[in-house]
C-alpha cells in the first residue's frame, strides 16, 4: 500500500469514527482540519468526541477528543494553528451552556484554554461528558470531576478569577474578559 492510499485509507477511518459517534460535524465545513487528523492521530487511535468551536476566542476550529489526548485544529486559507493537550495536564473541565452555544474551559497545569461558541450546547455537554469518562479513566482510581451545566455562586467566582487571570497574561483581550464577564455575572 502506498503512502497516499495509507492516508486516504485513515481519513475514510477518521471520518467513519466522527460519523459513527453522531456528532454535528461536518467533514466539508472542517476540510483542512479533517486532512491534518492522519498526520496527527496514532495509527490506532480512537476518535471519541469532537466540537467545532474557537479557541480563545479567536481561531475557529475543530477540538477532538481521542482515546489518548485531546486536540485543536483550526486551518485557513492565510494561517493554521494546532494544539495537542495531554490528558495528564487536564486539570478540570467546565462547560458552560448559553441559549444555543456553550463554552468549554480547559484547566490545564500549564494554562486554561476557553473555546467559546461550540456549536451546540447539546453536544458541549455531551463532549464534556464524554471527557469525564475519559479523565477519571485516565489515572488509576483517581477521578477528575468535569463541571457540566452548574450555576453555582462559587463556581461562576472561580470562573471569574480564571478570566482575569486570562486577561492579565494577555490571553484575552479588555473586550473579551468584559463579555465573558457580563455572561458569568448575568447567571448570578
Amino acid at each position: 500500500m502506498t503512502n497516499t492510499e495509507a492516508y486516504n485509507q485513515r481519513l475514510l477511518e477518521i471520518k467513519r469514527q466522527i460519523g459513527n459517534i453522531e456528532v454535528p460535524v461536518s467533514p466539508f465545513l472542517m476540510n483542512g482540519e479533517f486532512s491534518r487528523l492522519p498526520d496527527v492521530l496514532d495509527s490506532d487511535e480512537k476518535i471519541i468526541h469532537a466540537v467545532t468551536g474557537n479557541w480563545e476566542g479567536r481561531k475557529q476550529g475543530l477540538l477532538v477528543a481521542t482515546d489518548k489526548k485531546l486536540i485543536f485544529l483550526a486551518y485557513g486559507i492565510f494561517n493554521s494553528f494546532e494544539e495537542i493537550i495531554n490528558y495528564s495536564v487536564i486539570n478540570s473541565i467546565s462547560c458552560n451552556p448559553g441559549v444555543f452555544y456553550a463554552d468549554i474551559s480547559i484547566f490545564t497545569s500549564e494554562k486554561n484554554i476557553l473555546i467559546e461558541n461550540v456549536n451546540n450546547k447539546k453536544n458541549a455537554l455531551s463532549f464534556c461528558n464524554k471527557m469525564d469518562e475519559i479523565l477519571s479513566g485516565s489515572k488509576k482510581g483517581e477521578s477528575k470531576p468535569i463541571n457540566s451545566n452548574q450555576n453555582s455562586e462559587p463556581d461562576i467566582m472561580d470562573q471569574l478569577k480564571k478570566l482575569g487571570e486570562l486577561r492579565e497574561k494577555g490571553i484575552l483581550t479588555d473586550q473579551e474578559f468584559t463579555e465573558q464577564k457580563k455572561k458569568l455575572l448575568d447567571k448570578l
